[in-house]
């Protein structure tokens, strides 16, 4: 049993005559004056009186116990302020519940899926805080998806970031990404996703992934598995890396191939998964489930694959129309009844052992779980700096090299789409296509500019050119 303490919030004087209080702590270091949003009882403020220069009150902390043997964990706050986190350690407790058995244990406390921080940990501890402080009211992301390059070893049937490349732009340099980090960080994201094209193809790809802080967000990969060598793995073990999602298409690894347009692509992915398991990185593989994969079995093929390789996670995106399927017709989509099994498949293999964790984004993004991520939890950059809601939605909101991305998130929440909640994938949600998706020409190259304004922005998709080359 492993105990671990973290300060909230504490608070000294500081004798320069003013006897001036200074808020220490993870709520503290929310860009938030703790002290005046939250008033401190009259038997605090006595104490705090008759402080001396030096010395400190702990007004809140959070004691975890871990017991890594039987996978347990408990939780319970301290101080004089313990009321203040109340409805969200009942929320926390509540969620561990949920969330099942833990898949791992990293930095002393259990990783429950490859998504979030491990509970506990300092970026835990510092996004309940932010909760905390600013409120369920004020939206915030948790993940940002940065593309850092639209460089790829492939051309998959199916890419979604075809329509993004093109060579009349320039890829954001390696300060232009650390300063997306920095802000992204800033704004709440405690997970930070690299993506491209390939994104162990930036040959600085190491570099930003050890930039980031790791107190605040961890740093994770989507890769198509070809560049998973021992080199790469251990370079990726030295920055850092939490965890590396392989993306795997079918479990057939002739239709794999196919679907990738590489010989032997299946075979080589599978050989890094199982270099990157060997040297106890995270694993998690990445597939999508159209209509036919619910129906003849593949996805549970997929899973069972998942079991033998010994992967920690499987998540199962759903076909959605975007990128060379931006023109999808809808019987490509999956029906009600085919997401209904998705989500049975989902509970009944999260509770059999030996499995690895399985994430539908049937449930995830539907009625029963979180929504649409996109533009409340969630937003993706392309690696020329434009913002959208997520990978699979072609709409930019701006470009982080005209302006600053606290700015940019706060456009996209006025945006009529993304102004409330949406419990279900809004591309695959003809409506918001017929609005928003459908009317964007065939032959303009991707993400296109959500609103009118946008257009002759300096780094605007539609200033750089008009057409994909």
């Amino acid at each position: 049993m492993a105990k671990y303490n973290y300060d909230l919030l504490s608070v000294h004087t500081k004798n320069n005559g003013k006897n001036r209080l200074i808020a220490e702590g993870a709520l503290a270091n929310q860009g938030v004056d703790v002290l005046k949003r939250y008033s401190l009882a009259g038997t605090v403020l006595g104490m705090l009186a008759r402080l001396k220069s030096s010395k400190e009150i702990n007004l809140l902390s959070l004691e975890f116990e871990v017991d890594t043997d039987k996978g347990l964990l408990s939780c319970q706050a301290k101080g004089r302020m313990s009321s203040l986190v109340a409805k969200e350690l009942e929320k926390f407790r509540d969620r561990v519940q949920v969330l099942g058995r833990p898949i791992a244990v990293r930095e002393g406390g259990f990783v429950y899926n490859l998504y979030q921080p491990p509970i506990p940990s300092q970026r835990f501890i510092n996004s309940m805080s932010r909760l905390v402080v600013q409120g369920r009211e004020l939206i915030r992301p948790a993940t940002c998806t940065l593309q850092v390059t639209t460089k790829c070893q492939l051309n998959c049937y199916h890419c979604s970031a075809a329509r993004y490349k093109t060579d009349r732009r320039t890829e954001l340099t390696a300060e232009e990404m650390k300063s997306v980090i920095r802000q992204a960080e800033a704004l709440g994201c405690f997970n930070i996703v690299f993506t491209g094209g390939e994104p162990l193809l930036r040959r600085d790809i190491f570099e930003l992934i050890s930039f980031i802080n790791r107190d605040r967000a961890h740093p994770s990969m989507f890769t198509n598995g070809l560049l998973l060598t021992e080199e790469n793995i251990s370079h990726l073990c030295d920055a850092g890396l939490h965890s590396v999602m392989v993306s795997l298409d079918d479990p057939r690894s002739h239709v794999h191939d196919e679907l990738r347009r590489i010989p032997g692509g299946f075979d080589k992915a599978v050989a890094g998964i199982t270099r990157a398991l060997e040297a106890g990185i995270l694993v998690g593989i990445s597939t999508y489930a159209g209509p036919e994969d619910v129906r003849e079995g593949r996805v549970k093929q997929m899973i069972e694959l998942g079991k033998k390789l010994g992967v920690h996670e499987v998540t199962i995106f759903d076909i959605v129309p975007t990128g060379k399927l931006l023109q999808s017709q809808e019987e490509q989509l999956l029906s009600a009844e085919d997401k209904r099994q998705l989500i049975e498949m989902e509970r009944e293999y999260n509770t059999m052992e030996g499995y690895p964790h399985i994430i539908t984004q049937a449930l995830v993004n539907g009625p029963e779980g979180s929504g649409c991520f996109g533009g409340f939890s969630q937003f993706y950059m392309t690696a020329y700096g434009d913002i959208d809601p997520c990978d699979f939605t072609p709409l930019t909101f701006g470009n982080i090299r005209d302006e600053a991305l606290e700015d940019i998130w706060q456009r996209m929440l006025t945006h009529p789409a993304y102004a409330q909640r949406c419990n279900h994938c809004r591309m695959q949600d003809p409506a918001f296509r017929s609005l928003y998706i459908d009317s964007i020409p065939e032959d303009v190259l991707l993400p296109w500019p959500a609103f009118d304004e946008l257009m002759n922005r300096p780094n605007s998709p539609m200033s750089a050119c008009t057409a994909i080359r």
